[in-house]
């Protein structure tokens, strides 16, 4: 069974959906997840919480930390790749996808990063990682 609820946190004009005992923050995760499902492609939903920037203080002002949290995280093939479903971008999308992307190059991850915007986008996705397309090292669908 399929619930659908308007978004009232921090997502805008996202509406949440609960399907498969998972509660997609919108219906493009929901159409991703269904679509790494129909390619037999196994993907884990919103499993990590990535800190880009520790907690600090300055002048005795506690600072929080700077954590990434990607849609899906998966390996096909031998290849890990990182999904980022994203319909209408916030303000500080931009910095934090730019700071995550930094995180993964100072660590030396091999993950590709996929940023979705749309049904087309994640079609275009999964059709490139069943292809395990090499030449398409850093792809970001835009």
């Amino acid at each position: 069974m399929t619930t659908l609820t308007k978004s009232k946190g921090r997502v805008k004009n996202a509406t949440k959906v609960d399907k498969y005992g998972i509660h997609f923050r919108s219906k493009l995760e929901c159409y991703t997840y269904e679509a790494f499902m129909n390619a037999g492609i196994p993907v884990k939903y919103e499993p990590k919480h990535f800190t880009l920037l520790p907690k600090f203080t300055y002048l005795e002002e506690k600072i929080r930390p700077i954590t990434y949290l990607p849609d899906f995280i998966g390996r096909y093939k031998g290849k890990n790749f990182i999904v980022e479903c994203k319909g209408l971008m916030g303000d500080s999308f931009p910095l934090r996808y730019k700071l995550f992307k930094y995180y993964l190059k100072k660590h030396r991850s091999k993950s590709k990063c996929y940023l979705v915007r749309n049904h087309k986008q994640v079609d275009e996705m999964i059709r490139d990682i069943v292809s395990n397309d090499t030449q398409m090292l850093n792809t970001v669908i835009q």
